[in-house]
């Protein structure tokens, strides 16, 4: 970790970090992005009419109307947190993302933090504010380890998240990847807590199941179900934010499963 003061001091100081850590070549930096500071302003007149209408609704007698307003109070409370989070992560402006070819550099608050793809774990959180929300209304948050082994967290107020997520999470499976099916075809045991994987078995704890029984690996609502053939129970199902390096791990499981069928077949 380096410390840095002023934006030209950080620049210089991540250009080191970068050369040091041998991240490779520059691709590009994110900074905080821009939220409309009146965004708030609809939860807070939500939450007004809800309390109007739960007022009136159990003044004159209508429970029902008196609970249809609490419900809209509270989906505007809920909302109001949403935006004034919003809001509170874009105006964290001495924070930037640098990424390398080799891995990130994190700044914020003049502390920097390097990141390399073929030693790092990612672990990610991704939330809709609504069934087809706008860019504004997704929540984003990547948990990722820097090279002194600590946690670095990037959040939605970093512009363009869907875009640095998906090349953070490139980047380490290409670093990681043939690593990873390389320790695999020497017969190694690998970890994604709690799942575990082998060339012969998916494991999920103490219980563990060959690949020609496995069904398939779903993912809904951000919860990830491990199907077993002639089984109603999942092998495991849990969210997918407490999954280490989840593409990885997914890769190495399609292809195990794919190679699993392909003999079963033949």
């Amino acid at each position: 970790m380096v410390t840095s003061g002023g934006d030209s001091g950080v620049t210089g100081a991540v250009g080191d970090a970068a050369e040091r850590a041998m991240l490779g070549r520059y691709l590009r930096t994110y900074r905080p992005g821009h939220v409309d500071a009146r965004r708030p302003l609809l939860g807070a007149g939500v939450i007004a009419a809800g309390i109007v209408v739960a007022v009136i609704g159990f003044a004159v007698g209508l429970p029902a109307v008196g609970v249809l307003g609490i419900v809209v109070l509270l989906a505007g409370a809920a909302r109001l947190l949403w935006d004034l989070g919003l809001l509170g992560s874009a105006h964290q402006r001495g924070s930037r993302l640098d990424l390398y070819q080799h891995g990130v550099v994190a700044s914020d608050g003049g502390q920097v933090r390097v990141v390399r793809y073929d030693s790092t774990t990612v672990r990610r959180k991704i939330v809709h504010a609504a069934k087809d929300p706008a860019a504004e209304d997704v929540s984003y948050r990547y948990t990722i380890m820097d090279t002194d082994g600590e946690p670095v967290v990037l959040r939605h107020g970093i512009e363009c998240p869907r875009q640095w997520g998906a090349q953070i999470e490139q980047g380490i499976l290409d670093a990681q990847l043939p690593v990873a099916q390389a320790a695999l075809d020497a017969g190694a045991r690998l970890e994604f807590a709690p799942m575990w994987l082998t060339s012969a078995e998916l494991g999920a704890g103490s219980e563990s199941v060959p690949w020609s029984q496995v069904g398939d690996l779903a993912v809904v609502g951000g919860w990830l179900s491990v199907r077993v053939r002639g089984r109603a129970q999942p092998l495991e199902s849990l969210p997918l934010c407490l999954m280490p390096n989840y593409m990885v791990f997914r890769a190495l499981a399609e292809r195990l499963h794919a190679t699993s069928a392909a003999g079963s077949a033949g």
